[in-house]
């Protein structure tokens, strides 16, 4: 640092100016002000701060840094760059050394290519790049959008799983179910238990206990106590069968129904 304050007698250090804290070759914080106890060995920084490891950059106003427990934490907003996941935003975040975690609080947000979670609550390993979400979060992108209140998501092959409350909502349809797995590479989303697809342009629902719907293929294959339900006019027709299937451009929609 360009200054320090040693107290002897407390094992207390202050530090001024251009601070660099090191720990071992894998731990390197920089700030513009650090408060050091030898006999907690709690740091707290603040002023710019920035904590490099191998694999992500925190950036913060203020961090404390435990290294008795290998923790690192802010409360009042940070960034944190991950080399192969992109950014994520919280106004609080805490770090786990030893289990390279990441638990973040309050406003996260996930940026990955074109992809965008936002989440009250989740934790994030950044060794894999697998996010866990809990209560309301959504995950965007070009094509999608995914609500859930309980989740994962992949962050690498961009796939992961929805379950409480959990929606889908495509170009010109919605998919809902008790758990929803989706995989936004190939635009692929497959739902069990309670599922409803609403189709909002033919303004036609389908139900069921299975599904798998493919965008790009515009098709959705429905199985368990399936039910196809068109709005015509003031009237409603209704098709039950073992399986159906709902394929083509919304124009040209076709509906097929197999055994009774």
């Amino acid at each position: 640092c360009d200054q320090a304050i040693h107290y002897g007698k407390e094992d207390f250090v202050e530090a001024y100016g251009s601070v660099i804290i090191k720990q071992g070759d894998t731990i390197n914080l920089t700030s513009k002000y650090v408060e050091y106890s030898g006999k907690t060995q709690l740091a707290f920084a603040s002023g710019d701060v920035v904590l490099e490891n191998p694999d992500s950059k925190i950036s913060s106003d203020t961090l404390y840094f435990d290294r008795i427990k290998q923790q690192a934490f802010y409360r009042n907003t940070g960034h944190v760059a991950i080399d192969s996941s992109g950014t994520i935003t919280s106004k609080i975040g805490r770090y786990y050394m030893d289990a390279k975690k990441y638990k973040f609080e309050e406003d996260v947000v996930l940026t990955n290519d074109s992809t965008v979670v936002n989440s009250n609550y989740f934790d994030f390993y950044d060794e894999t790049g697998h996010a866990y979400l809990f209560g309301p979060s959504t995950i965007t992108t070009p094509d999608s959008k995914t609500y859930c209140e309980k989740g994962f998501y992949d962050t690498e092959n961009k796939i992961g799983y929805a379950v409480k409350k959990a929606k889908i909502d495509y170009e010109n349809r919605t998919i809902k179910g008790d758990s929803l797995y989706f995989d936004n590479h190939t635009s692929f989303a497959s739902a069990t238990n309670n599922i409803t697809v609403i189709d909002t342009i033919n303004k036609s629902i389908v139900k069921g206990h299975y599904a798998e719907m493919f965008k790009e293929k515009d098709s959705v294959f429905i199985t368990k106590r399936a039910l196809f339900i068109s709005k015509q006019q003031n009237d409603s027709i209704y098709i039950h069968a073992d399986t159906l299937m709902v394929t083509g451009k919304p124009e040209k929609r076709i509906t097929r129904a197999f055994r009774n």
